[in-house]
């Protein structure tokens, strides 16, 4: 049994005693908020939650972790979406440019153009990807001279083969004279797509039905409209607008049993005819590298506005299954098949890693 004056003793102590673990605890948690404060801090825009788009993030997370920079243990990490609205996109832009971040890196080329923008002092390094043409974007970046852009802002162009995709569609049908296509002229990637596709048409005999659209709630309609007009075939671009939208595209065409084929690879069996263009968890990866050899020190000032397809080769999606639906028409030739990095028949998918897809990869085309 305690004694009276000893319990006296512990009842007064007590106060005293929690106040020094509560100071404890609070000094101990403030050094762990202190301790993640100093780690490196980086954001991470992407313009929409499409395939693409969460690929080629996913694929950045992953090149800054291979470099040692791991989320939570030697970098924090914050992802941000703008969910397709550009007027978001800008508002997140310049919560970024204020935050305390030290490098931004973004996913799209409306996300590249809404923190450029709101980073036009320099405060925060950016690297970008998932960008088909950079230097149509209007961010003061050069052709014929990769190292001119802003000492602050450097990455990746991943600009897919447009001429060899319509020579493949031209291939699988040597009687193909119209084909619709949907797109946001408002888009700079998109107006550049469309150079290179027009010029392609043109080239090949081949009419190319347009439908601009302004969001993607206006992309079935547009496509429709083309359908309506004879397409035989529906083109989707490297247009974020689209893309966001890409499935509805799919299933509209299938039901007036036409094919679609782009530049976007995304799930192989999603139901496009074809695809040509990049991995882009690998367009990620790459960019994910150069930023971690940024918050290593490397200057971007030395860093030239590089080509994903320098490091990065196209690939091929063919699926055969589609082409079976309309024999008669769409017929893929058995030189074009090994050519596929993914093939889709009637037993299912199947991968072949080693597959090399033939050029020339003639871009762009003459104007």
């Amino acid at each position: 049994m305690i004694p009276t004056t000893a319990l006296a003793v512990l009842r007064r102590a007590v106060p005293t005693v929690a106040l020094l673990v509560s100071a404890s605890a609070l000094l101990l948690l403030t050094d762990r908020q202190s301790a993640k404060r100093d780690l490196p801090a980086i954001a991470v825009l992407q313009q929409t939650s499409s395939m693409v788009l969460e690929d080629a993030v996913k694929g950045m997370i992953e090149g800054l972790a291979e470099r040692g920079w791991v989320d939570g243990k030697t970098v924090t990490i914050r992802r941000y979406n703008a969910e397709g609205d550009m007027a978001q996109a800008n508002a997140i832009a310049r919560e970024i440019v204020g935050g305390p971040f030290d490098l931004v890196l973004t996913s799209s080329t409306p996300s590249l153009q809404a923190v450029a923008t709101a980073n036009a002092r320099g405060r925060l390094k950016h690297v970008f990807a998932a960008v088909a043409d950079p230097f149509s974007a209007g961010m003061g970046l050069d052709r014929a001279d990769p190292l001119v852009h802003p000492p602050h802002l450097v990455g990746y162009g991943s600009l897919a083969p447009v001429n060899a995709t319509f020579q493949i569609a031209r291939r699988i049908n040597p009687r193909l004279a119209r084909v619709g296509v949907a797109h946001n002229p408002s888009e700079s990637n998109s107006r550049r797509f469309m150079e290179l596709a027009r010029a392609s048409c043109k080239a090949l005999g081949i009419e190319l039905l347009e439908a601009p659209v302004e969001n993607s709630s206006g992309v079935i309609e547009a496509v429709q409209s083309t359908i309506g007009r004879g397409a035989e075939a529906i083109f989707v671009p490297g247009d974020t607008t689209v893309i966001s939208a890409v499935e509805s595209v799919i299933a509209t065409a299938a039901k007036s049993g036409i094919p679609v084929f782009s530049v976007n690879p995304g799930k192989p069996d999603r139901g496009t005819l074809f695809d040509v263009g990049f991995n882009f968890r690998e367009v990620g990866f790459v960019a994910g590298r150069l930023a971690a050899d940024l918050l290593a020190g490397t200057d971007p000032k030395t860093v030239p506005i590089r080509e994903t397809a320098h490091e990065i080769p196209p690939y091929l999606v063919l699926n055969l299954a589609v082409d079976a639906a309309a024999p008669d028409r769409w017929r893929v030739p058995d030189d074009l098949k090994p050519q596929a990095r993914y093939l889709i028949d009637q037993a299912g998918l199947h991968e072949q890693p080693d597959a090399v897809l033939e050029g020339p990869f003639d871009e762009p085309p003459p104007r």
